[in-house]
């Protein structure tokens, strides 16, 4: 019996342990909510410009610490737009970023920005079964698809060309043919980093 309680007291330390050290821990999915007061300068899901590092990938450790040392200093740009969070709200945003696939500084990547876009807003239709895919013959739910194209006008991906890619006319038309079909538009920020990954070569990175 005594042997029995020393078991599920433990057990039970042991779990209240486990649930104070996740409560620690920041919040991915919280962090991307509150993450374009960085993205702005630090690139379309922390990925990074000419002038400012990438943030995508980077250790959770180091970019929370990161973070606390830049709102100590209130006079700078960073600290100035850190003071708004709190403590809960850096170890979200540093637990987001690291989450993130992790590539060269600018570099956008298919499967961290491009294949999320299409997954929510292009693959109800454009799947085994659904209209878009019926009509076309385009399949969007994978990479090799997109690359494929359509069953009548070929290819939609010109790497290296954005102006040359059905793709970005598609989704950048002014007219009722524009695609999401019947739904609202893509963010500009999603057209950007389209356009970036295709003028970078489309790659499947």
């Amino acid at each position: 019996m005594k042997r029995m309680l020393f078991v599920l007291v433990t057990g039970l330390i042991t779990l209240v342990g486990l649930t104070a050290a996740s409560a620690d821990d920041g919040s991915a999915y919280k962090g991307g909510a509150k993450a374009f007061y960085c993205t702005g300068c630090h690139g379309y899901n922390g990925m990074g410009s000419k002038s400012l590092t990438a943030l995508a990938g980077r250790d959770a450790t180091e970019l929370l610490a990161k973070l606390e040392a830049f709102k100590k200093k209130k006079s700078s740009i960073m600290g100035a737009q850190l003071a708004k969070f709190s403590d809960e709200d850096l170890k979200d945003l540093a637990a987001y970023f690291a989450s993130l696939k992790k590539s060269a500084r600018g570099e956008a990547s298919y499967a961290r920005d491009i294949e999320p876009v299409i997954q929510w807003r292009c693959v109800s239709c454009h799947t085994t079964g659904g209209e878009g895919t019926d009509k076309s013959g385009l399949d969007l739910t994978s990479y090799d698809a997109l690359m494929a194209g359509t069953s009548q006008g070929g290819n939609l991906i010109v790497p290296g060309s954005p102006t040359s890619s059905s793709f970005m006319v598609m989704v950048t038309r002014k007219d009722h043919l524009r695609m999401p079909f019947g739904a609202p538009p893509l963010s500009d920020d999603e057209v950007r980093v389209i356009k970036a990954w295709i003028e970078q070569g489309a790659k499947n990175n």
